[in-house]
């Protein structure tokens, strides 16, 4: 993943942590609010000895921390969004989906109903930075001939390889592994019985977690990638043998590799290269003007 978008994406997620009480600021401060989860604001947020801290209070702290921020991110977003829409422009589908998989493989253990949630929030996060980029590079000049060096410098470095996401125990011989294949099929979790039965003091306490791992990865032995090309997602393997142990691995989810030709990303790259001829910074406040906005809190 580019670091301007790993850096994107934590900065909507920090926002995103902080909308929904940053939106309950302008409500009755009286009543009883609630988040998007479904949980409940009481009017006091905390009780600290005999001493209690009102909703309001922690509210309107939010508001004069984060307000300004948190408003001029939704201007941006809006302009951005406005003026693509104005100028025709769109994203290479697979540039879209493998940025999705690149930020899918960073993160835990979701259901299907998390994940696609996640999903829609990072394809607007994706959409509104790259077409940002494509709005303030689009009047730099960059050659074909730039372009086709650029990617023929590493063509593979713009796929995505098929990626696990993966659980193990290790065990110390059959025996004890076949415990743990009982245990499971009684209905133990496989994060409780990695805890109690694994020896891998890197994943036990995380209940054999070991996260996404691409299929051409040389971190783990090539029996774990063999041993999930042939399993169903959320479901565990019989036991195999490793130079460590014997292992029973738990496949999670699968992403699917994304082969990607010159077409796919040229777009992508001619707006790298653009970037590095820019002599000012990445901000979607430079299309102010294009749009034109009046915000609460004047001029910047």
């Amino acid at each position: 993943m580019s670091k301007r978008l790993l850096w994107g994406m934590i900065i909507v997620l920090i926002v995103t942590n902080i909308t929904t009480v940053l939106l309950l600021t302008n409500q009755n401060q009286t009543s009883v609010k609630k988040l998007e989860n479904g949980k409940k604001i009481p009017n006091e947020v905390a009780v600290v000895g005999d001493q209690s801290i009102k909703a309001k209070k922690w509210l309107n702290g939010l508001q004069m921390k984060y307000g300004k921020d948190y408003l001029k991110s939704m201007i941006n977003q809006e302009v951005v969004f406005q003026l693509a829409e104005q100028q025709n422009l769109s994203l290479e589908d697979k540039l879209v989906q493998r940025e999705l998989a690149m930020v899918e493989s960073t993160t835990g253990i979701m259901d299907e109903e998390e994940r696609n949630r996640k999903r829609e929030q990072w394809k607007s996060t994706i959409r509104y930075q790259n077409l940002l980029e494509e709005l303030l590079t689009q009047n730099i000049e960059v050659t074909d001939s730039e372009i086709n060096e650029t990617y023929q410098e590493d063509t593979e470095q713009y796929d995505f390889p098929t990626s696990y996401q993966m659980s193990h125990i290790i065990v110390e011989d059959e025996g004890t592994a076949q415990s743990v294949i009982s245990e499971l099929e009684n209905g133990d979790s496989f994060s409780s019985l990695a805890k109690k039965y694994s020896i891998d003091e890197n994943t036990k306490e995380k209940g054999g977690f070991l996260g996404y791992f691409p299929e051409d990865s040389t971190y783990l032995q090539d029996i774990y990638f063999e041993t999930a090309a042939g399993m169903e997602e959320n479901t565990y393997s019989q036991p195999f043998e490793i130079e460590d142990g014997t292992v029973i691995l738990y496949l999670h989810h699968i992403l699917p590799d994304i082969d990607v030709e010159l077409k796919d990303v040229q777009q992508e790259i001619r707006r790298e290269i653009a970037k590095n001829k820019m002599d000012h910074e990445i901000t979607a406040e430079y299309l102010w003007g294009e749009i034109g906005v009046n915000w609460f809190y004047g001029d910047q």
